[in-house]
């Protein structure tokens, strides 16, 4: 056998594709042929090092399966004379270490991309606080005056900003708690209130309207000129609305309609207002 038909028939042999006849062949020309030897140890180093990466990563078997079947990443190999496939160029018959290294940081990078998701709107993430907070997850920082409460969270970021001075007082609901969460490196203010079978639950945070889920009903007021989101996900209903840099959400068990009213009637910034000529 000569090298450039060893050639074909190295690679798989490192991966177990061969008849016994094909292995006995390649195997008898290995044992004479140093150069090849080199080859076939590299693959099999190669494939080692490989199986290594693959079981140090955690990837679901359908992400594997993607990364597999990405001609982006896993371009199909071309076919030999006799129809298998070689993984070396016979202009570069051997590979080099170098590419080894490549081959494993393609792979990594492909792997990273693919697991990435895109991250979901903060205002989304609020909601999902609010169910945790329901839930006993959260632990809040009791409080029973709302000025008391508004102080502490304005405390807490350094005074950069803090709730909105809504007044649920009508509602016969009062403030229970509150507490500050981060969420990719922004600070959110949280204050609970509770009373008379409802739950209201402020989300205080610099943000732009950028922040509302892109599915979000708009409303505009043109009084005060101020554009409210209204979403809801599992049970639970918000509105978020801008006033300068402030982004404020409200979510509620009470129903959409309702809630909407509330922010639009018992926004700081409606009060502010002065009458309209």
């Amino acid at each position: 056998m000569k090298c450039e038909e060893a050639e074909e028939l190295i690679s798989a042999l490192a991966d177990n594709e061969l008849s016994d006849r094909e292995r006995s062949s390649i195997e008898g020309h290995l044992r004479d042929c140093p150069r090849c030897q080199r080859a076939y140890e590299w693959h099999q180093s190669l494939n080692s090092e490989l199986r290594a990466v693959s079981a140090s990563m955690v990837a679901p078997i359908d992400l594997r399966q993607r990364i597999v079947s990405d001609q982006r990443t896993m371009p199909k190999e071309a076919e030999s004379s006799n129809g298998r496939s070689k993984l070396i160029p016979r202009s570069q018959p051997f590979l080099r270490p170098a590419f080894a290294s490549a081959v494993l940081v393609i792979l990594l990078i492909s792997i990273f991309f693919l697991m990435r998701r895109p991250s979901q709107p903060i205002s989304l993430t609020a909601l999902q606080i609010r169910a945790k907070i329901d839930e006993g997850e959260i632990s809040l920082q009791e409080a029973t005056n709302t000025d008391k409460l508004h102080d502490w969270l304005r405390r807490a970021v350094d005074g950069k900003f803090g709730p909105l001075g809504y007044d649920f007082s009508p509602l016969g609901v009062k403030p229970i708690g509150g507490t500050v969460r981060e969420v990719e490196g922004r600070q959110i203010l949280v204050a609970v209130f509770r009373g008379n079978g409802l739950s209201i639950t402020c989300f205080t945070f610099l943000g732009t309207e950028e922040d509302a889920p892109k599915n979000a009903t708009v409303f505009f007021d043109p009084q005060t000129r101020i554009r409210f989101y209204s979403f809801s996900r599992n049970g639970l209903n918000a509105v978020l609305h801008r006033e300068g840099n402030v982004i404020c959400i409200l979510v509620s068990n009470m129903p959409p309609e309702e809630l909407l009213s509330l922010v639009k009637t018992s926004s700081p910034h409606n009060h502010r207002q002065g009458p309209t000529a």
